[in-house]
């Protein structure tokens, strides 16, 4: 994922100021913001290791979905993207996503519990029993392939 970097190049360090018209210079800027691309959030920045052994995982959730799958990192909230097919009626999307976790990470079910966010869709979940660099492998399994795409285009 590419996305922008602030912009701090003198541009006639570039350009000598004589063959170089004022009236390009912020043009020039913004179009060379597009090119230097900065290192997009990682799976790493969403989970978190706790001194008892669990490991916290950031989520967005998005129930109602045709499929269940495991989206791209958000890197605006920081949180991973899970999709359900659960409805948000009664908790179903909260046991939903709790049974899809432990599936994509091979473990039980009553190993993931939600701990914040009950009513919400951006949700913090514990996974006991597995250390971060097994959750890691875990989701990054069944991350998209796709992720090379430009934030802009």
């Amino acid at each position: 994922m590419w996305e922008c970097e602030p912009f701090d190049l003198d541009l006639n360090t570039i350009l000598p100021a004589s063959r170089f018209s004022e009236n390009f210079g912020p043009i020039i800027g913004r179009l060379m913001r597009f090119t230097t691309p900065r290192r997009g959030m990682v799976l790493e920045d969403a989970l978190q290791a706790t001194l008892d052994g669990a490991v916290l995982i950031a989520l967005q959730v998005q129930p109602g979905a045709a499929q269940a799958s495991l989206g791209d990192v958000d890197p605006w909230r920081q949180r991973v993207v899970v999709r359900l097919t659960a409805r948000a009626q009664a908790g179903q999307a909260n046991r939903a996503l709790c049974a899809q976790l432990a599936a994509w990470l091979g473990c039980l079910a009553g190993d993931v519990t939600i701990v914040e966010g009950h009513t919400s869709r951006l949700k913090r979940v514990r996974v006991e029993g597995m250390g971060i660099d097994a959750v890691l492998a875990g989701l990054s399994a069944h991350l998209p392939r796709d992720t090379t795409d430009d934030a802009h285009a």
